[in-house]
């Protein structure tokens, strides 16, 4: 008998983010893992968008539906086409009516930082979160979360969902891109891709550059979107300094992505709070050394393949920039285990752990 799953398309829609690249990385391997499955009869329901937007699909079929976007789609389009199969939803939310009908319903929950940075969100983000979260975790029959870390802290909140609640990691460089030989050449150079945020630690993290570029003339290259709140920040960054610090934006070119992770000399990443990042395994897997906040989600995601640092403190991230520009050995040594952790990571692993928690929901 086949088994009929949709995929909630919505994130096809969307600026890219860790929720959207999760959710698009899935896409592709499940559709590889579908040649073998010929039971699984699945379907990519988005809003109507340009054809071009989805990427060529072997066995998923595609359908726009409705004629709404964003929130209005989700909740009022997407439940009427579901009808009685299991629906996913990789990007945090779900359909109100799916959720309270007999529709059986699989979620990734990606993390609950609008809980703890509050301020980083909008008034409304927060309204339909602190509504929709707590209902996927009473009432979806599965909820996946993308780390160990991340679940227990799910589940200091939401107690009742733990026999409902797996974790599976995220993937780690992009399905087809292949490990990469690194090219650092010129000044020592940082490189940070990600938001730039406060739970992100971009402030402790800009002090620390301003004060290395300063003292040594390092060099430091930011890759990301810059909230409102922090744009004040960037100006912040002395005249003098500002050719030694450098805000490329957001990147989703991934050749220039690559070339940014090959020839930077190490990868800052001293988060206050994550829950399975991607931009410390993608240094990795370009034999970039990690610098990396003492957080559990980062313990767990790194290994022993990355330099610690307590993110609280400023002077010990310049300390641990300094450990590793200085010594080559020690670099050498965190390029080596990184190659040997990025490897623990793909999203065919993800894809296909993703796609038994969907169709163990009825189990």
């Amino acid at each position: 008998m086949a088994t009929d799953i949709i995929i909630n398309g919505r994130f096809l829609t969307q600026g890219i983010t860790g929720v959207q690249r999760y959710a698009r990385e899935l896409l592709p391997a499940f559709d590889a893992l579908l040649d073998h499955r010929p039971e699984l009869r699945v379907r990519l329901l988005t809003p109507p968008i340009d054809a071009g937007i989805v990427p060529t699909l072997r066995n998923i079929c595609h359908e726009m539906v409705g004629r709404r976007q964003g929130h209005a789609w989700e909740q009022l389009d997407l439940p009427r086409h579901v009808k009685s199969a299991t629906l996913f939803c990789p990007g945090n939310t779900a359909p109100i009516a799916s959720l309270l009908g007999r529709t059986r319903v699989v979620v990734t929950v990606h993390d609950l930082s609008y809980r703890y940075f509050p301020e980083a969100y909008s008034r409304s983000f927060k309204l339909l979160y602190n509504r929709l979260i707590p209902l996927i975790m009473r009432r979806a029959d599965r909820v996946i979360t993308v780390s160990q870390s991340e679940r227990r802290a799910i589940l200091e909140h939401y107690p009742f969902a733990d026999e409902r609640l797996i974790a599976i990691q995220n993937g780690g460089l992009p399905t087809g891109i292949a490990e990469q030989t690194p090219d650092p050449a010129g000044d020592p150079t940082v490189l940070y891709v990600g938001s730039l945020s406060k739970r992100k630690n971009f402030p402790g993290m800009l002090t620390a550059a301003v004060r290395l570029a300063r003292t040594r003339g390092t060099r430091f290259v930011f890759i990301g979107s810059v909230p409102q709140g922090l744009i004040e920040t960037l100006s912040s960054v002395p005249d003098d300094l500002r050719e030694h610090i450098n805000f490329a934006g957001q990147v989703n070119d991934w050749g220039k992505l690559l070339e940014a992770y090959r020839s930077a000399h190490c990868f800052l990443f001293p988060s206050f709070y994550e829950a399975s990042p991607l931009p410390p395994i993608e240094a990795m897997g370009c034999g970039c050394p990690v610098i990396a906040g003492d957080i559990p989600s980062l313990r767990e995601r790194c290994g022993d393949a990355a330099h610690y640092c307590d993110p609280n403190d400023v002077d010990g991230i310049v300390t641990a920039v300094e450990a590793v520009l200085d010594d080559p050995v020690h670099a050498s040594a965190l390029r080596a285990a990184g190659y040997a952790q990025a490897q623990r990571y793909s999203w065919h692993h993800c894809a296909k752990a993703t796609l038994e928690a969907i169709v163990g929901t009825g189990d």
